[in-house]
């Protein structure tokens, strides 16, 4: 089982505004169009800039990519770590909801990062949950990559398996100079977080 992920206070407020920004863009906003959302976002920022926009986990699931703590969080009758930003609102079927708290706050992001939430909402945000696990699904996509890699790809399609433990490895759309950059930008991260 993978261990949960200790969030600094700068961590939980950039996630935490993602998620706002999210709800505040897409209209009845559900559990699983986030997480596909919250994936878009950093699998398109990692493509195009090879430098995480969260640098969350995504584990590989049979619905596609998941943020394991987001999942848990909204998943529960009241969120936690994310408190201040967002609310879950179950309807009768259970399906639940995410509504924003607070307001979008830009403190945590730059020009470019605004531009990709920008981008990924107006490219993704009105397709259903369903097409957007499609989307996740696509051949060649690093969710695709990662299951076919583990030889977990076919249990998951054929619902053997719900969840996995692995970690998409977003370097499958790198190419080897972006894969050196990202790879910097990791250990820059990790190393200063170390230091808070």
């Amino acid at each position: 089982m993978s261990q949960p992920h200790i969030y600094t206070a700068d961590e939980i407020a950039k996630i935490g505004n993602t998620l706002v920004y999210f709800a505040e863009h897409i209209g009845d906003l559900s559990k699983t169009k986030l997480l596909k959302m919250v994936y878009l976002l950093e699998e398109t920022f990692i493509k195009h800039c090879a430098r995480p926009f969260l640098n969350l986990d995504f584990e590989v699931w049979k619905f596609g990519p998941v943020a394991k703590d987001i999942y848990v969080d909204v998943n529960s009758a009241q969120p936690h770590i994310f408190k201040e930003y967002i609310s879950t609102h179950p309807d009768q079927e259970g399906k639940i909801f995410i509504s924003a708290k607070a307001k979008f706050d830009d403190d945590e992001f730059s020009d470019i990062e605004i531009e990709f939430l920008d981008k990924v909402v107006r490219q993704f945000g009105n397709l259903t949950a369903k097409e957007l696990v499609e989307v996740t699904h696509r051949p060649h996509s690093p969710w695709t990559m990662t299951a076919q890699h583990y030889e977990v790809l076919e249990d998951l399609l054929k619902e053997r398996v719900f969840t996995t433990d692995y970690k998409v490895d977003f370097n499958t759309q790198l190419d080897e100079d972006q894969q050196r950059i990202y790879q910097q930008h990791l250990e820059y991260l990790a190393a200063s977080k170390s230091l808070k």
